[in-house]
This record gives C-alpha cells, structure tokens and sequence, in this order.
C-alpha cells in the first residue's frame, strides 16, 4: 500500500497553475513519507503532458480527483432522465481522458445529485450500475481505476449515491473490472454511520482510503459538514489517536489487502503552508 496526500484542497490555486503544481509535486516528494499525490488540475494539453512529466521523474503514483468538478458542474451519472444520464457520463469520459493524459492510476468519481423522494434507492443503483458499466468499458486498456466516491445524502453535497446499503446494491452482484469503491472515514460519520462495519461489508470493492475528519456536533459551526479539517481540530469526530487506531484496527483484521492507496484529505482556509505541514505531521503519526 502506498500513502498519499490530497494535494490540491490544501492549494487550491494550484489546480490552474502548472508551475506552482509542480513545485509542490516535487516538495512531495522531497517529503519522504508519501508515495502518492491525490491532485485535481485545470489546464492545457501542454501543461497536463508537463505534469505527467514531473510525475514521472519524482515517481510518485497519482490520484486524479474528479469529484470536485463533478459537484461544481452537477454531473449526474444517477440521473432518472436519460438523456442527462449519457451527458453525464460523457462527461466522466472526459475526465477520465485527462486523468489517463496525466498519467494517474485512479480517477475518483461521485454520483449526481440525491433523488430526494422516498423508495426511489432501486431506481438510483439501477441508473448508477449502468453508467459504471459504460465508464468501465471505457477505462478498459487505459491502466486506470474508476474509483466511485460515497458522498452523504442527507447533508451536504446531497448526492445519491451514499449510504452503506445503497454502495452494496450496486457493487454485490456487479462485474466491473476497471471500477472499485474509495472509502472516506468523514463521508460515513456524516451519514451517522459506524464507520467499522460500513468498511467490512464494502471491503471487498475498497482499493482507495481517504482518512478525513468532520465536525458534526454543532451546525452552527463553520466547519459543519463535509469540510475535512485538521485530526487537530478540538470538536472533530476524529482525533489523530482515533483514526490512527481505527487504521491499524483494520490492517490487523486483514481488510486493508486490497487496498493500494491510503491517503490523507485536509482542506485549508488560508493558511496553506500551515496546513500542509500539519497534514505531514499528522500523516506520521497514523502511520510512522
């Protein structure tokens, strides 16, 4: 298994400039401690080939985080309607060209926008099985991961595709080949799950782990929701103990075999350079 750092929610200006994402790609790598860089970038042709490059030469294995522009732009590979459905899924075509451009091992996607009406759970993992099956045939060849992010669907970003039972149906009796599950420890809080037992019935689909924090007791406090702040913050569902003791749990128990990459997700408010150097120390301490 490989560490990693989600990169560009520390910096992210760097997701349209080239020349500042290759000076922190390098000091990555320089770090020592990480093996994978998680980044999502917005650029020409020309500069997505300059980051494969750099890539390359500092041999870290990359993540291509698809989730972002895939809320920002409502894709909906859920969507009831058809039509929206296919549109959305060319979409994802497309990201996932630009993720293989830039020479990532995984592209990290989430689903469209929760139905919010009730009973409708059967018609969401029907509509989700069909584009991952599109978007598998796709990756086919490409030496590329589809890896299909839960996000909660009761707060926000209020996707579909959520909760434990929902992620099961589409993946238990699915024969994807290029498509697997990343597991976020902050998405499966929010939804007021046990994280634990959410991992074990989905292990067999989860290649991908982001270890991220939330803040649930007050929704009155900014940081309320899905905003990934430091292990370090005081009213945090998570302290670095507890996540680091729930990763070892795991890797004890045997369910971390098929997971390749395990990576840190912080976002900032400013500060980058502080939070980035938090984010180091607090990766040494999960997994020193």
């Amino acid at each position: 298994m490989k560490f990693g750092l989600c990169l560009t929610p520390i910096y992210p200006q760097a997701i349209q400039d080239c020349t500042l994402l290759e000076r922190l790609i390098e000091r990555l790598r320089d770090q020592k401690f990480f093996q994978c860089v998680e980044l999502y970038f917005e650029g020409t042709q020309e500069e997505r080939n300059r980051i494969r490059g750099i890539l390359e030469n500092t041999g870290l294995e990359a993540v291509y985080l698809g989730g972002l522009p895939i809320k920002r732009d409502v894709v909906d590979i859920s969507a009831r309607d058809e039509r929206v459905r296919k549109e959305s899924v060319d979409a994802c075509k497309r990201h996932i060209e630009y993720a293989a451009c830039m020479g990532c091992g995984k592209i990290v996607i989430g689903s469209g926008p929760d139905w919010k009406r009730p009973g409708c759970e059967e018609q969401i993992a029907e509509q989700t099985r069909k584009s991952l099956e599109e978007l598998d045939c796709c990756a086919e060849g490409m030496k590329l991961e589809i890896s299909v992010e839960p996000f909660p669907s009761k707060t926000e970003p209020c996707l579909a595709v959520g909760n434990t039972h929902l992620v099961w149906k589409i993946f238990h009796d699915s024969q994807f080949h290029n498509v697997g599950l990343t597991f976020d420890t902050s998405h499966f809080r929010q939804m007021q799950e046990d994280i634990e037992k959410s991992f074990h019935l989905l292990q067999p689909w989860i290649h991908h782990v982001h270890l991220a924090n939330c803040v649930m007791k007050d929704k009155n406090n900014p940081l309320y929701g899905d905003k990934h702040p430091c292990f370090s913050q005081e009213d945090g569902e998570f302290t670095v103990e507890s996540i680091g003791s729930f990763y070892r749990k795991l890797e004890k128990q045997g369910m971390l075999t098929q997971v390749d990459i395990c990576s840190l997700e912080i976002i900032s408010r400013k500060k980058e350079d502080w939070y980035y150097r938090e984010a180091c120390q607090e990766a040494e301490m999960i997994w020193g």
